[in-house]
């Protein structure tokens, strides 16, 4: 038997849609290493045309989902300085290199609370892009399915073979209904990044990485995402929190900083890069703040997190 850790009740109230877009590739291009983990850039392009070309159809709501606003409550506006999008983009990392005709690439896409509204746009947009192409020009693709997932993890089919059904309505779960999924055997537990993951501290990227320094990061992406989209607020003390954090014992560290491109700028090129590795945790306390690790994994965190960046998963033993 495993052990469900507690979570707060207010996750009930905690909507999301998790969608897989099959894009199927239409010419022969070449896929950079973690290419895919460029689409804010491309998707941002795309949506330019769509103002270029004077289309107001689903505009304000692609726009918003890419760029949304700050807050108008004051008291959320203290919490979310810089709202992040309503969607996490988390693509496989596996998939690049050339490219064939009529080969399959799949994007897993989360919609969070009012960012479910913007489904149907997000589509649009997608359709948009496809013509464009996914990497600088290249990789154009037509949107030839897309699957959905309900609350028990099953996957099926709303739409195939390119053929778009006259209303797409997907199942839209519970956080709560996602986290009774996931179960905490106690014991250690690996924290394992499997994209490169920025975090900047006072505008400086952090090199180094441990549990009690990450945490935080962890912690405010989900309590931010959820009251930003979600109008809920969790009633947790992050004083508490990171001290529980500081508790959490890690007998081995493997993170490592690592350059994965080089951004060409006036001054001369600048190399990108993140941590990537794993570490491992245990502690009594960790029961604690695993549901909190839990929805990181589902929402990925740093810099980028919105489209691929960050994302990391738990493995227990």
């Amino acid at each position: 038997m495993g052990y469900h850790a507690p979570f707060p009740a207010e996750l009930q109230q905690v909507e999301y849609v998790k969608l897989y877009f099959h894009l199927e590739i239409s010419s022969y291009f070449d896929l950079p290493y973690l290419g895919l983990l460029q689409l804010r850039r491309e998707l941002l392009q795309a949506l330019g045309s769509f103002s270029a070309q004077n289309e107001n159809s689903f505009l304000d709501g692609m726009r918003q989902l890419l760029q949304p606003d700050l807050p108008n409550d004051p008291i959320l506006l203290r919490q979310i300085q810089k709202p992040a999008p309503a969607v996490v983009i988390s693509p496989d990392i596996s998939q690049y290199g050339l490219i064939e005709p009529k080969q399959r690439i799949v994007l897993p896409v989360l919609f969070i609370g009012s960012g479910i509204t913007a489904i149907d746009p997000f589509i649009y947009l997608l359709q948009q892009l496809g013509n464009r192409g996914l990497f600088h020009g290249s990789g154009q693709f037509i949107l030839e399915g897309v699957e959905a997932e309900d609350g028990s993890g099953r996957r099926s089919m709303l739409w195939f073979d390119g053929k778009q059904p006259d209303q797409l309505i997907p199942p839209v779960c519970k956080l709560s209904w996602w986290l009774e999924r996931q179960v905490y055997y106690g014991g250690l537990v690996e924290f394992e990044i499997i994209t490169p993951l920025r975090l900047l501290h006072k505008g400086k990227p952090l090199f180094k990485g441990e549990f009690v320094t990450i945490f935080p990061f962890i912690l405010r992406r989900v309590t931010a995402l959820i009251a930003g989209y979600s109008e809920v607020e969790l009633n947790l003390d992050p004083a508490d929190l990171i001290a529980l954090a500081g508790q959490v014992e890690s007998p081995e560290n493997q993170l490592c900083w690592r350059d994965w491109r080089t951004l060409e700028k006036q001054r001369g090129d600048q190399s990108l890069g993140g941590l990537l590795g794993s570490f491992k945790m245990t502690g009594t306390d960790l029961s604690e703040l695993i549901w909190i690790l839990q929805l990181g994994s589902l929402f990925n965190f740093g810099k980028g997190a919105a489209y691929g960046a960050g994302q990391y998963r738990l493995n227990y033993s």
